[in-house]
């Protein structure tokens, strides 16, 4: 894809990507006077710069006025703007400079990405035509539902009565026959006119120029339609034989064969076959003498898509402006909002149809609050003063700094109402590296004002101010492009620095750049939808279902599991984290991985997790977060050079291998300047062994906190984990100390999640495995994928001497076969046992023959079976 020479400044006091044009001339006339070919292009890649900064979260276009006359109120900018694009633009002459200030593209418009023109044509009687947008978005969604199926009626094919469809057919017939000669009559007249299936075209005195111009609209137009021919060197009102002259003919043949394979192709189709096209140049004769050639190009209709050229739309990408490749634009343009069918569980909070090019779909658990009420709970806007939030973390530091109350209450006191949102660092909460010579942040979300940022400094230095920028930079940017905001945002970063004796001192300056007053926030609405998209920015997470679904899909965080990763990390080094099965906290250790490198500045190699189970092992180690090990391999290698390690599903570890835990603190917590992050993650529910795990006794694992809120599974599936859950408080395993199971706080179970449990009894091992291959069957035909299913064992030597005779059973239905947990990302149904599944899940889940087990353990090793399920549990 093409690359614009445009370059990106970063040396301005904008929080915005700031494209600098350099020297332009504007207005038609004097454009025309001056320089027509320069001002055309200016023009063109002025528009190409609007265009990168809609679909990239907005920004400002910054140029200097060559033509001093240039008066913006009578000349405007001289060039068209697509309609589209307009009301999202405010421009601002200043002192002989230009600004357009440029907010994100808006699905709402009917398309997903900001676009010049689409570059896909079609043929409409004797036009060729290109397609808009919202038209080519239509069609090629009809080619991605019958891809290959060349009779199928699609927005680009020609419509008519039945009388014209002869018509076209005999004018097709007529173009064939003609094709098929080896010579013609100079100033012959063809006996057929142009038509949805024939173009003619006469060559220009540039013959070269003429055939890159029209050749691929032609090409793409005949392809998307129904096919046909172009006849270059044939008049298109006369219809007479012209050609094109004998001593040209190498350029022309050399021209054709590179217009044909410049053209861009996008397939739906798994067999992707190429274009079809048969070139040939037909003699033209003056009686005997040869004057020149006509060049004769058949094309077939083509089973997908077909693109002159990839279409014009831009996007700002490594801080430069780049073409979007045609693959990546028709996968944008054809993005939408996930299938939640197999997740019944799950709400649909942000819509990819009503947000920004970048966002993508957030969805959130039916139990928890709505997007909407939990933005008023964190972030309410009162209409009689500003809220400062959150405030056990605005005391702590007004308490620790002298001077920072009155310094924030100074800077707001001209405020009426509006939000106040404190942060230890809201780089890090950006997921951005923290600067060590910050006291804290706060970001004023309030009425007729624009957002503002305040960085609090202890010291100051020269990269204090580029910090803000790039801080308030990336807020932006994730408050539109992941957040979904649509309206016009930037956000204004202001420093201070604050000495220990309460002094302050103001670090902005006088020169920050005004924005158009179309930026502030006008309403309470306006801040309301602001927050919203903040909560999103804040809470969200990539979905596990992002996998399954094949498209990335954003989750919230539970209030708990955001209050855990919201801890100052400096002072919380080590901490246990009791979860109980379905909170979470896989999900969790993933985030706090990501911020550890933030707030540390390390890198993944720096971080260690540790789990017990092979398969759980592999999955962390596909998230390129850190290195991921299992206890066996912890406890035989050397990893002394570690600072940070994270723990999961710790209650299944023992100690056959040594003591793991003082391993693990001696490395992390062994540096008296600067000890690393030791958290661990268990839930003594789920043991599934009768040895000694090695953790200390829960009375003495202090910091302790509790992962509550049950939000993986189906209600009826819920019920069942409560009742198993009072069966191994009653009669716990011989190596838990009875306090292992007391739960400081009371759980929160699913409500109202549909979903199945089913025990089935009394089955042989052969009736066993026909009902798991035939109930397999029904969930196919309705809807379900292998990816969905587990058939989970309580042990693997049942698991191996159930394999072959399941294998068999699914062959003989003709379905997917069967892998373990080592290919645990496959379209495939999961056969494995219940010890290597900990801390995975399906939606639908086998559990074959749990009694199979020791009985002091079966309440415990039953609560690890059903916990994997989400929606659906079967027990045979």
């Amino acid at each position: 894809a093409e690359k614009m020479s445009l370059k990106i400044t970063f040396e301005t006091n904008f929080a915005e990507y700031v494209l600098d044009m350099g020297k332009v001339i504007l207005g038609t006339q004097q454009g025309r006077a001056m320089n027509p070919q320069l001002w055309e292009k200016q023009s063109e890649t002025i528009l190409q710069a609007i265009c990168a900064l809609l679909n990239s979260g907005g920004g400002v276009i910054k140029a200097e006025i060559e033509n001093e006359d240039h008066d913006y109120e009578t000349h405007a900018l001289g060039f068209e703007i697509p309609p589209s694009f307009s009301s999202c633009l405010d421009v601002m002459p200043l002192q002989g400079k230009l600004l357009i200030f440029v907010k994100s593209w808006n699905t709402e418009t009917g398309v997903r990405v900001a676009t010049l023109c689409s570059n896909l044509y079609y043929r409409e009687r004797a036009s060729t035509n290109v397609v808009d947008p919202q038209e080519a978005l239509a069609f090629l969604k009809g080619k991605a539902e019958a891809p290959m199926n060349i009779n199928i009626s699609h927005p680009l094919s020609p419509q008519g009565a039945r009388g014209r469809v002869q018509y076209e057919d005999n004018i097709k017939a007529s173009a064939a026959a003609l094709f098929d000669k080896v010579q013609l009559q100079y100033l012959e007249k063809l006996n057929f006119p142009q038509s949805t299936h024939v173009e003619f075209i006469m060559f220009s005195a540039d013959v070269s120029q003429c055939v890159k111009d029209r050749l691929p609209k032609c090409i793409s137009a005949l392809a998307n339609t129904e096919g046909g021919y172009v006849f270059f060197g044939v008049h298109d009102e006369t219809r007479q034989v012209i050609g094109c002259e004998a001593d040209k003919i190498g350029i022309l043949s050399t021209t054709v064969d590179s217009c044909m394979k410049k053209l861009s192709v996008h397939h739906f189709c798994t067999q992707r076959p190429e274009l079809q096209r048969t070139i040939k140049f037909l003699e033209v004769r003056d009686k005997k003498v040869l004057r020149g050639y006509v060049c004769a190009i058949k094309v077939e209709r083509f089973c997908c898509a077909v693109f002159a050229k990839e279409p014009s739309s831009w996007e700002v990408k490594d801080n430069c402006v780049k073409q979007l490749t045609t693959k990546k634009w028709v996968a944008s343009m054809m993005e939408a909002d996930p299938d939640l069918f197999r997740f019944p569980e799950m709400v649909l909070e942000l819509s990819v149809s009503s947000a920004t090019p970048h966002s993508r779909a957030v969805c959130s658990h039916k139990n928890l609050e709505r997007l909407k009420e939990r933005q008023k709970r964190y972030f309410p806007v009162l209409s009689d003063r500003v809220v400062y939030t959150p405030e056990n973390l605005y005391k702590e530091l007004f308490s620790q700094h002298k001077g920072l109350r009155e310094l924030i209450n100074s800077e707001i006191r001209a405020v009426s109402h509006g939000v106040l949102i404190f942060s230890h660092s809201w780089a890090v909460d950006l997921g951005l590296q923290e600067n060590k010579g910050v006291i804290c942040e706060a970001l004023l979300i309030s009425q007729n004002n624009t957002p503002i940022l305040y960085s609090i400094f202890s010291q100051w230095n020269v990269g204090c101010k580029g910090y803000s920028m790039v801080v308030a930079q990336t807020l932006k940017q994730r408050l539109v492009n992941t957040g979904g905001y649509t309206g016009r945002l930037c956000v204004t970063p202001l420093v201070f620095l604050l000495h220990p004796d309460g002094k302050t001192q103001t670090h902005y300056g006088s020169d920050l750049q005004i924005y158009p007053e179309s930026y502030n926030l006008m309403t309470t609405e306006d801040m309301e939808t602001l927050l919203r998209s903040l909560v999103i920015v804040l809470f969200g997470f990539r979905s596990f279902l992002s996998d399954e679904l094949g498209l990335e899909v954003l989750n919230l965080l539970t209030d708990k599991q955001y209050e855990l990763l919201s801890k100052d990390f400096h002072k919380t080094r080590e901490l246990f984290v009791h979860g109980l099965p379905g909170s979470g906290k896989t999900v969790l250790t993933l985030k706090i991985m990501e911020k550890i490198r933030n707030v540390f500045h390390c890198q993944p190699g720096d971080i260690l997790y540790i789990c017990e189970n092979q398969p759980l092992k592999k999955f962390i180690s596909t998230k390129n977060s850190c290195q991921s090990v299992t206890r066996k391999t912890f406890m035989r290698k050397n990893f002394y050079h570690i600072q940070h390690i994270i723990i999961d599903e710790a209650q299944n570890f023992c100690t056959e291998d040594g003591d793991w835990y003082r391993k693990a603190k001696t490395i992390t917590q062994g540096r008296q300047n600067s000890p690393g992050i030791l958290w661990i993650f268990l839930d003594y529910f789920q043991t599934n062994h009768l040895r000694c795990s090695g953790l200390p006794p829960p009375s003495d694992q202090n910091p302790r906190e509790e992962l509550t809120r049950v939000v993986r599974s189906a209600e009826p599936i819920a019920d069942c984990l409560q009742n198993i859950m009072q069966g191994i408080r009653e009669n716990p395993p011989p190596n838990l100390l009875p306090e292992s199971l007391v739960m400081l706080h009371d759980p929160e179970w699913a409500q109202g999640v549909p979903g199945n449990f089913e025990v089935i009894e009394d089955l042989s091992l052969d009736e066993m495995v026909t009902y798991v291959a035939d109930k397999c069957r029904f969930l196919f035909r309705n809807g379900y994928s292998p990816r969905d299913i587990g058939v989970i064992f309580s042990r693997a030597s049942e698991m191996n001497g159930c394999k072959d005779r399941l294998l068999a059973a699914m062959r003989r239905r003709r379905m997917s076969e069967i892998r373990d947990t080592s290919d645990i990302f496959g379209n495939h149904i999961v056969l494995d046992d219940v010890h290597r599944f900990s801390g995975l899940e399906r939606n639908i889940v086998f559990g074959i023959n749990p009694r199979a087990v020791e009985s002091c353990i079966f309440h415990s090793l039953l609560l690890c079976l059903v916990s994997r399920a989400k929606n659906h549990l079967y027990i045979l």
